[in-house]
């Protein structure tokens, strides 16, 4: 009987041993590219909220908003959203050119959610670095800096001298938003300037993709 040559089975052996260092060493590149991936994304901040304010005539504007600019207002504005506190409310007030306004369940700026938070401006000392310019929506107040609870206005202009005064808390998204508040700003008024054209809001519903915002800090006040 032949003999078969030892050469090749070592050959076979470190053809075998490269083969398996090989398949080793790529599923532990695999694995580190994966938590690499993984520590990536933990380290990505969580999408801005994004609220959608649907007319009675399905016209929409989209906002996003800024939880890091004023926490506690954006969350006010999420819990009153997302319970569906805004539905069949009006744009109650339009100051063409300057803001439309809304958020009152009495649509005479008198009324508010039985409670009022904390004014996150820099009168009020807290720091909030979104401007008051076109497309920007903030907090309308009674004259007291804590005196905010529902009501809201939309910037139709840009109007920098409000930074600092109240809260504003987001920006509008895109081109069709501007459309949707330049037609409800362009709304006849009486002399107290309420629409005479209802502008209903339907609902106002916020995005908040998977993150939970809790309910608001309440402070004593007329909100």
């Amino acid at each position: 009987m032949r003999q078969r040559k030892r050469g090749f089975f070592s050959n076979r052996r470190r053809l075998i041993a490269v083969i398996v260092a090989g398949a080793l060493l790529l599923a532990g590149l695999l694995l580190l590219i994966l938590k690499l991936a993984d520590s990536r994304k933990a380290e990505e901040p969580a999408p801005h909220p994004v609220a959608t304010i649907t007319m009675s005539d399905g016209a929409q504007m989209r906002f996003e908003l800024y939880p890091e600019q004023a926490p506690n207002t954006v969350a006010n504005f999420i819990s009153l959203a997302n319970q569906g506190f805004y539905s069949n409310l009006q744009f109650y007030r339009i100051v063409a050119g300057v803001f439309i306004e809304g958020g009152d369940p009495e649509n005479n700026g008198t009324g508010g959610p039985g409670y009022a938070i904390k004014g996150e401006f820099s009168e009020n000392g807290v720091r909030n670095d979104v401007s008051h310019q076109r497309g920007t929506i903030s907090m309308a107040r009674q004259s007291g800096y804590d005196t905010a609870g529902s009501q809201f206005f939309i910037m139709q202009g840009s109007y920098p001298e409000y930074d600092g005064r109240y809260a504003a808390f987001g920006n509008a998204m895109d081109e069709q938003t501007l459309a949707v508040l330049d037609a409800i700003a362009s709304q006849p008024t009486d002399s107290t300037y309420l629409p005479l054209t209802r502008q209903v809001i339907r609902s106002i519903h916020v995005e908040t993709y998977g993150e939970e915002y809790g309910e608001p800090e309440k402070v004593k006040g007329e909100g």
